[in-house]
């Protein structure tokens, strides 16, 4: 009889929101993908808004760059339209710091700050996101 070691945390706490209208999320899983290099934190973060659906964010040393709907956690990205334009991924406001300013940063990988989405390129969103 072998030790089970699970690589899913259910029900854990996250700075992940729904990118869409900034709402807790239910659900919520994280996944430990391992490190690649030691003291390296690696994880899948889960979770699914009542209204539009499952979201994930990858979590590597620092906070995520982009926030995917999804089709199940950890599953493949899925199709959202918000007001006509296809949406597969939101930035965060992570992403959307300059590169001078990211790199000066070493920033607590699960600092909600930096998890909030940001609209998409193209797609006029006066629901809250990026407002959390």
């Amino acid at each position: 009889m072998g030790l089970g070691i699970s690589r899913d945390r259910v029900a854990p706490r996250t700075p992940l929101r729904c990118p869409v209208c900034a709402g807790d999320l239910d659900g919520v899983m994280i996944r430990d993908l391992g490190g690649v290099t030691a003291n390296l934190v690696w994880e899948m973060h889960a979770g699914r808004c009542p209204e539009h659906g499952w979201f994930q964010a990858e979590v590597i040393s620092r906070p995520p760059r982009e926030i995917f709907p999804v089709d199940r956690p950890f599953g493949a990205t899925r199709r959202l339209v918000i007001d006509g334009q296809e949406v597969f991924a939101f930035p965060t406001v992570w992403n959307n710091l300059p590169l001078a300013e990211k790199r000066k940063r070493s920033p607590d990988p699960l600092d909600a700050a930096y998890w909030r989405a940001e609209p998409p390129t193209g797609v006029a969103m006066g629901n809250g996101v990026g407002r959390r």
